[in-house]
């Protein structure tokens, strides 16, 4: 019974995840406290400066860095706190990162090797 309840939780999480897509979107308490906070108008982050390191995409952004994020919660661009290999393109780390909202590259300056 314990596992059955487990599975069925599990699934309402899915669900709840597939269909509130905003619901894991990105909160004021990332953003520096003195930033300007600009938000969707649904609710979520659009746009601010962070605090903190903020770790998405696989990738991690630099904290003191802008970041912004679609409608849907989804990473759009940020500064890259350290070099990131995506796609197989190897992204130079202080610059500007950018994605698709299905999480795809959208462009970085690549770094020399």
């Amino acid at each position: 019974m314990k596992r059955v309840r487990e599975v069925l939780f599990g699934g309402l999480l899915l669900a709840g995840a597939l269909l509130c897509p905003s619901a894991f979107a990105a909160d004021p308490s990332i953003c520096n406290a003195d930033a300007n906070i600009e938000f969707h108008e649904n609710g979520p982050v659009k746009t601010c400066t962070l605090k903190d390191p903020y770790d998405a995409n696989n990738i991690t952004c630099k904290g003191s860095g802008a970041i912004s994020f679609y409608a849907d919660g989804k990473l759009e661009a940020c500064m890259l706190y350290e070099e990131a290999a995506i796609s197989g393109i190897l992204c130079k780390p202080d610059a500007l990162i950018s994605f698709f909202n299905d999480g795809k590259l959208k462009s970085c300056t690549k770094q020399e090797q």
